[in-house]
């Protein structure tokens, strides 16, 4: 079901259930103020009539019944009966063709008891009067039907049940009117997100003035498309870059193959050609594990195994590794405020990929510094634990800030150094993947400080 049909469904439900109680609440104190006014009515002929046959002089019953009959009022199919205290009938009239409404034993009890009395006897309503002092009582039982009453009540019922189905159907058109002035930005949403594809993702959703549920909405969708958008060109570069440096190797490999094969060449010749295929060959080898490495990184930590790792004990096995892998690189570690309890320099994650981010960051460091050496800074704030790595090489230029973790990004500064442009992007997917922040802190003629953030393992989980 359509939303737009839901919401006139709705409207209409919620409409219509105060139009029914309205209706019938007018219909009921209707009804109820109708028996009100016709007891007084009752009361005021019983009242008149007892006046009469005890109160005038010279008045008998036969008079009384002809001043009945000649007055003119409203109730119609009147009666009227008198009873003494010894329930004998002092009077009787009734209009002509009409049986007079009598009351039992029981009837005239209850009246005497309350003072008055009200019951029903078919389509009349009639009312017993106890009417006298302590010496001398009499009961008045008067009865009659009001037509005029219940038409008019009937009248209102059929007014009211046609106003009810009329505003039933008036509130559904509505209804439908409403619902669709509602849905129509929607569908204008709707039809505007279907035009966009993978061809045109620089198109936008139209956004109105009015600050709204819709609006917002709008602004979501133009947020989403944008990142889609980057995502987008940074596949189809990292695509354009992985296949530009994969080629290289492979077109270096079979040129000198193609070449070697056309004549014969000496034992020094083809251990030559050997060895740079070889280099080509590592070369591919190491590009293709990068790429490895990035793709793992840029999953979830579902798949990857995670333990508390202790970050010092990580950064103190990077001076002996670079010693054994790159001689001329150096290492140094400064650990600040270091704390007295082992909880805090905990963190949950993967120790080789952990171990992999902060190397390929001091590792970049040690690259373009001048002297080719990283000082690594331990830092430890609330639930925070910092690692600053700073280098004195080449500033960074402000072009190449926004650029520097993108996949086979390199800065002009750095075009002359051998590298793939994986370094940074493997490492800020990896500290992604652990919740935690790298970033280029400052970078200046003196000093380029790059900082990584992990939040502590306490933070997650009391030790």
């Amino acid at each position: 079901m359509k939303i737009r049909l839901r919401i006139t469904i709705l409207f209409t439900l919620v409409v219509t259930s105060i139009l029914l109680i309205v209706c019938l609440s007018v219909y009921y104190f209707s009804g109820l103020n109708r028996e009100n006014d016709f007891r007084k009515r009752l009361r005021n002929r019983a009242l008149t009539t007892i006046h009469l046959l005890l109160k005038v002089e010279g008045i008998d019953n036969e008079l009384l019944r002809k001043i009945d009959a000649t007055t003119v009022i409203t109730i119609q199919d009147k009666s009227v009966v008198v009873y003494d205290n010894m329930d004998r009938e002092l009077y009787r009239y009734s209009d002509s063709g009409i049986i007079p409404v009598s009351a039992n034993k029981n009837l005239l009890i209850k009246a005497r008891q309350s003072g008055e009395y009200l019951f029903r006897e078919g389509e009349k309503e009639a009312l017993i009067l106890d009417y006298g002092d302590d010496r001398k009582k009499y009961t008045v039982v008067a009865a009659a039907f009001d037509k005029d009453g219940l038409e008019k009540l009937s009248q209102l019922r059929f007014i009211l049940v046609i106003c009810f189905f009329s505003g039933s159907l008036i509130t559904f058109i509505s209804g439908l009117v409403f619902s669709s002035g509602i849905v129509l930005p929607i569908k204008k949403i709707n039809d505007e997100v279907k035009e966009i594809t993978s061809q045109n993702l620089s198109r936008r959703i139209q956004v109105n003035e009015r600050k709204d549920e819709l609006d917002e909405l709008a602004h979501t969708f133009n947020d989403l498309l944008t990142r889609l958008q980057e995502s987008f060109e940074i596949q189809r570069r990292f695509i354009a870059n992985a296949s530009h440096e994969l080629s290289t190797p492979l077109t270096s490999i079979s040129s000198q193959l193609e070449v070697t094969l056309q004549n014969n060449r000496t034992v020094e010749e083809y251990t030559a050609i050997v060895l740079s295929v070889y280099e080509d060959v590592q070369h591919l080898n190491q590009l293709t594990r990068s790429l490895l490495e990035i793709t793992k990184a840029n999953g979830t930590s579902d798949g990857v195994e995670l333990s508390l790792v202790r970050i010092d004990e990580l950064l103190m096995k990077l001076p002996a590794d670079f010693k054994k892998s790159e001689k001329v690189y150096t290492i140094n570690l400064h650990f600040e405020n270091f704390p007295e309890t082992e909880d805090t320099l905990l963190v949950f994650g993967n120790s080789d990929l952990l171990y992999s981010a902060i190397r390929n960051l001091v590792a970049n460091a040690c690259k373009f510094a001048f002297n080719q050496t990283a000082n690594i800074t331990l830092q430890f704030s609330t639930d925070q634990i910092h690692i600053l790595v700073k280098d004195n090489g080449t500033a960074i230029s402000e072009e190449d800030k926004e650029m520097i973790f993108q996949p086979f990004y390199r800065g002009k500064s750095g075009s002359h150094i051998n590298g793939f442009g994986l370094g940074l992007s493997l490492a800020s997917s990896i500290i992604k993947l652990h919740k935690g922040v790298i970033r280029l802190e400052s970078s200046s003629q003196e000093e380029t400080v790059f900082s990584i953030s992990l939040p502590s393992a306490r933070q997650f989980h009391k030790l």
